[in-house]
């Protein structure tokens, strides 16, 4: 009898408890919307309503808040939501397309929408901070426990107003992070609902968000996991025992997405180089610490190592070249790896041209 109770208990158990899969998908960020279509004023309108579960940090940074990129297709008429700063926010924004006079209702259906959703990092702009209730010029002016104003107010007013509203783009697209897009195609029959003054509706839709490729650059010349710019120079010594190996990192990129993967890591990056010699280790260095970022010129000064070798071990001399992450507990964490050796044709030119310094972008693996 109790084996019997054991084994309903158990096929119930397995009918009623969620899936990985269906804990994953009850995660995945999700974003809210609805369209609307007036075939008198052929106007189609998109009410973003809002979005759910969307990630609270990347790495040790917090998301500032979050915004939604709506774009009509093929017109590619781009809007964008105000900045929300909770993680499932109420957006209620509408954005609207004005339709080829000659469109009718039946031929919106090669028409499509998409929805981009941004995580925004990096401190508030102008626009986005609250208005804040400004004093009179005169009371500024003669105020006595003000004076840092009075010098701000005097300063200011000789400047230019344009310059006051300047921005710089790339500084807002580094500050951004993708948490994923949705498209959707519009579908006559969809559209279930009719409103007044002829204009028909679609229910609220919720749809999950997948992940994309950034919009500045994908994985492409430089490796997935992000490449260096690296100098070689082999100086020979007279008696063949004081051979000098010099490694030179000058520069270190990678995609927007690479960075992203970063900065889920935590902490500070790092790139660490070591020369061994027969599996021995002949010295060792590491660059400054630096956060993560799509693109970072290096001081030679702190990311050059200089490796006394034997010419005669010079087959089995080895250069390691590493990426490495630290975060806030200590915890060391391996990003990517080049190893340049006998076999690598780096290593061959330089040896061919001693006292020549050869630079090649090479990736990480």
């Amino acid at each position: 009898m109790e084996e019997t109770v054991s084994t309903v208990r158990n096929y119930f158990k397995k009918k009623t408890s969620p899936t990985p899969a269906d804990a994953d998908a009850a995660r995945a960020p999700q974003i809210g919307f609805r369209a609307s279509f007036c075939e008198a004023t052929k106007e189609l309108k998109v009410k973003v309503i809002g979005a759910r579960q969307l990630p609270t940090d990347y790495g040790s940074v917090k998301p500032r808040g979050y915004l939604v990129k709506v774009v009509f297709y093929p017109k590619r008429e781009k809007f964008e939501t105000k900045t929300a700063k909770e993680s499932w926010p109420t957006i209620n924004e509408e954005f609207s397309s004005i339709l080829d006079g000659s469109k009718r209702f039946e031929d919106i259906e090669g028409l499509f929408v998409s929805f981009t959703i941004y995580a925004v990092l990096g401190k508030e702009t102008e626009e986005e901070r609250p208005p804040v209730k400004r004093k009179s010029i005169l009371k500024k002016y003669f105020s006595f426990s003000d004076g840092e104003e009075i010098i701000s107010l005097r300063k200011n007013s000789f400047r230019r107003s344009g310059t006051l509203r300047r921005s710089s783009y790339n500084g807002c697209l580094s500050n951004r992070r993708t948490v994923g897009a949705v498209t959707y195609k519009l579908d006559r029959k969809s559209f279930t609902q009719k409103l007044r003054n002829n204009v028909i509706s679609t229910p609220d839709i919720w749809r999950n968000v997948t992940d994309i490729t950034s919009g500045i650059q994908t994985q492409p010349r430089d490796g997935i996991k992000g490449s260096v710019e690296v100098t070689l120079q082999y100086g020979v010594s007279e008696d063949g025992t004081n051979d000098v190996v010099e490694v030179t990192i000058t520069k270190f990129r990678c995609s927007l997405q690479t960075m992203q993967l970063h900065e889920k890591v935590g902490g500070q990056l790092y790139i660490k180089i070591t020369a061994f010699e027969d599996e021995d280790l002949v010295q060792k260095m590491k660059s400054d610490k630096f956060e993560p970022t799509i693109s970072l010129k290096l001081e030679p000064s702190t990311s050059t190592l200089r490796a006394t070798v034997n010419k005669r071990n010079l087959n089995q001399t080895k250069i390691l070249i590493r990426l490495m992450a630290r975060n806030l507990v200590g915890k060391k964490t391996l990003l990517g790896k080049i190893e340049i050796d006998r076999h690598s044709d780096f290593w061959k030119e330089i040896v061919a041209s001693p006292s020549v310094n050869i630079t090649k972008m090479v990736n990480f693996e």
